[in-house]
């Protein structure tokens, strides 16, 4: 187990809550059913002047009148009184508090204040680490390594499948918000921290933490501003060669610097500076929250490519053409193949095929051949790093809509056929080549125009799919995958 401070905040065994009710109208009584819904089965002990109980826990009107000293203290409370409840909490003998009330250091208008200070004067006196203030708490899907179904949430609306990817951000929405939609979101989450305005505990500190922490494989990071950055560069340069960074700088632009001033009050940098930083030390850096979550999803499954060649296997000419195009002004290599391996591609292929790579199949029903035998062929070559297959279409799907028009139902032998209508059909089809996959080590990226919820799109992604609905952004997701591939292999 951990003896890092962070790691007491991610687990403890008693929590205190001050700020919620049962009016469901407060961030902390959110927060509060938050730990109900994830099945947290610590000590819970409201504090609360009026009411003598909380959601069903039993209240108290002050950290005094606890029958223990809580691990953690949560505070949703106006600014102007948290000094004092620091001070209580000081003397009650507790050490780690997470802070969710804003209005400390950003900038409101013209008001300037000094609660930060007075706040940090008291943490220091009482020994208190404090995660905020600004933030929207912790998430550890961790908190029971032998049951995924429980976990410490403060901060996000939905249960989320556990992984071994982690993210500190100074933004709340990037730590929790992201996960709203877990249906439509194949990449899971182990931890998040939130920091705010990094009055105590910063990004720093986070990456500290999870450079040691066996639950945490990929780290992601949402920046405004970075206070220590000597030793951050030194963290980073140290943790990339064993577990990749992904990042998003949230400054650098004349807006984006006014908007963080009023966010967490941070100063923006000069992005060319931040991007040599993340360059120097292997950081994967992108500016958009879809690439973000791309990047990490492949990131997290542990498939690298050894370099970056890209075969592309389509149904479809078009597709194909883009995805070549795409590729190449994104520095990636689209290989013509070997003689060899065309005259193998030849024997196989349909007449009208192309084999030259892109290989165009043209549109062809045999599925084991499209799913399973074509990729392997192109994986175990040696001629390709990355694969791309476009149209895998459910054609079930396609049929059950011209099915809806009474004419054709009276006359389409087809309509009494299953086709792939069975989750048995997608897994024999899919599996193989994702075993393939991490054989070769080639990752391979699949790409439906059908709609994300669609029967057969479901079940590519339960079966282990990374799947995308057009082309453009797995050939951007590819080219920074392979980019810290190659920084991987140089530091070895």
């Amino acid at each position: 187990m951990s003896t890092h401070f962070i790691h007491e905040i991610l687990n403890p065994k008693s929590v205190a809550i001050y700020g919620a009710n049962n009016s469901g109208a407060s961030l902390a009584c959110i927060q509060l059913m938050n730990m109900i819904i994830s099945r947290y089965d610590g000590k819970v002990y409201p504090i609360h002047l009026k009411l003598d109980s909380v959601m069903g826990f039993k209240a108290y009107k002050n950290i005094t009148d606890v029958p223990e000293t809580p691990d953690l203290v949560v505070i949703v409370l106006p600014p102007r009184i948290v000094p004092e409840i620091f001070r209580e909490c000081g003397e009650k003998g507790v050490k780690r508090i997470i802070l969710i009330s804003g209005g400390f250091r950003e900038q409101i208008g013209d008001r300037n204040n000094t609660l930060t200070e007075e706040i940090c004067e008291i943490a220091d006196k009482y020994g208190i680490r404090f995660i905020g203030p600004n933030c929207l708490g912790v998430f550890n899907n961790w908190v029971d390594p032998e049951n995924d179904s429980k976990a410490f949430n403060i901060s996000i609306w939905e249960k989320i499948k556990r992984n071994k990817f982690s993210i500190v951000s100074q933004s709340g929405t990037l730590s929790s918000h992201i996960y709203f939609d877990p249906e439509n979101l194949d990449l899971g989450l182990g931890k998040s921290i939130s920091v705010g305005n990094e009055a105590n505990i910063d990004i720093v500190d986070s990456l500290e933490y999870y450079k040691d922490d066996d639950q945490t494989e990929v780290i992601g990071l949402y920046i405004e501003e970075v206070k220590q950055g000597k030793k951050f560069l030194e963290l980073a340069k140290e943790i990339t060669p064993k577990k990749p960074i992904v990042a998003i700088y949230g400054g650098g632009s004349e807006a984006g610097n006014r908007a963080l001033t009023s966010h967490t009050g941070s100063i923006g940098g000069n992005a060319k500076m931040y991007e040599a930083v993340f360059k120097e030390s292997g950081i994967i850096q992108t500016d958009k929250v879809q690439e973000f979550l791309d990047i990490t999803q492949v990131l997290v499954r542990g498939i690298l490519p050894k370099g970056n060649r890209l075969g592309i296997i389509t149904n479809s000419g078009g597709p194909g053409a883009m995805l070549a195009n795409n590729a190449e002004k994104n520095g990636l290599v689209v290989p013509e193949f070997s003689d060899a391996l065309q005259e193998k591609l030849k024997s196989m292929l349909p007449p009208i095929a192309s084999f030259k790579n892109p290989v165009d199949v043209a549109f062809d029903m045999n599925l084991p051949y499209f799913y399973i035998t074509l990729p392997e062929l192109l994986m175990k070559s040696g001629e390709v790093d990355v694969l791309v297959q476009y149209g895998v279409v459910g054609f079930q799907d396609v049929m059950d809509h011209y099915l809806k028009n009474e004419h054709i139902a009276s006359h389409a032998e087809f309509k009494k056929q299953n086709f792939e209508k069975s989750a048995e059909l997608n897994k024999m089809l899919i599996q193989p080549t994702i075993e393939n996959s991490y054989k070769y080590s080639v990752p391979i990226f699949h790409i439906s125009p059908q709609n994300f919820n669609s029967f057969w799109s479901k079940k590519l992604r339960e079966n282990g799919a990374f799947l995308f609905r057009l082309w453009d952004r797995p050939i951007s997701c590819i080219k920074k995958l392979c980019e810290y591939a190659e920084f991987r292999r140089k530091q070895t």
